[in-house]
Order: structure tokens, then C-alpha cells, then sequence
């Protein structure tokens, strides 16, 4: 399993809108965070999509949390980004996997992806902002 670029963006957007706690526009989030400005507007429309993220428009428009840090996990943000967690290609697409159900190695396989997907799911954004991870 590997997190891409566009997740990893994604749960530093989050934990910065979660730090400062205001209204933000999408210019100064993509400057804060180092991320070129188009990638971050299609960033934060899958973060508003997936109502992590409210957004206002107009002249004061921009972005706020639409939960609490508390109610936002890791895993849902990668997932929102990447789609579901896969440590496989059989896991991405099981009815594709011609050995789906019988293979052993997939079976072991699959315990770690739960053992991972778990663990995303455990931390929350205020465990972040806490660092009590």
C-alpha cells in the first residue's frame, strides 16, 4: 500500500484547516502547504464531496472543517482520496483475482490490510493536533 502525494496533501490541508480554526481561502492553503494551487482545488472538492470540507463562495469565500478534528479520521481522508484501502491488487478488485477466497497468501494478506485499515481509523485529527499518536 502506498499513500499518494495527493492523500498525503490531503491530511496536511485537513490538519492545517483544524489548526487555525477560520474561514481560509484556497490560495493561502495551497501556499501554507506547499502544494500547487490547481492540485489543491481538486484536493479540497473531494474533501468537500466527502463533507470533511465546507466551502463558501464569493469574494470572502474559502474553506472550513466540517466536523470537529475529533470526528475526522486518517483512513477516512486517504480513503476519500485514493479509494478504499488495498495492500493488493486482488484487494482493489476481488471479483478480478481468479484465486479470490481459496488463495492462503491472500487470506494472511488481508489481515494485515485490516490491521493497517485499523489503525488509520484510530487516529483522529485532534490525536494529531495532540500528537497523541
Amino acid at each position: 500500500m502506498r499513500i499518494t502525494r495527493e492523500a498525503d496533501y490531503a491530511l496536511r490541508i485537513v490538519v492545517m484547516l483544524a489548526t487555525i480554526d477560520k474561514q481560509t481561502d484556497a490560495k493561502e492553503i495551497a501556499d501554507k502547504n506547499d502544494v500547487p494551487y490547481r492540485f489543491a482545488l481538486k484536493i479540497l472538492r473531494k474533501l468537500v464531496q466527502a463533507k470533511i470540507v465546507k466551502s463558501f463562495r464569493g469574494v470572502n469565500g474559502g474553506y472550513v472543517l466540517n466536523r470537529k478534528p475529533s470526528e475526522i479520521t486518517m483512513r477516512e481522508v486517504i480513503e476519500t482520496i485514493d479509494g478504499k484501502i488495498a495492500i493488493n491488487k486482488c484487494f482493489e478488485n476481488p471479483e478480478n483475482c481468479r484465486n479470490n477466497g481459496v488463495c492462503k497468501v491472500q487470506k494472511k494478506l488481508f489481515g494485515v490490510q485490516l490491521v493497517i485499515a485499523n489503525e488509520f481509523e484510530k487516529i483522529t485529527f485532534e490525536d494529531i493536533l495532540n500528537e497523541q499518536i
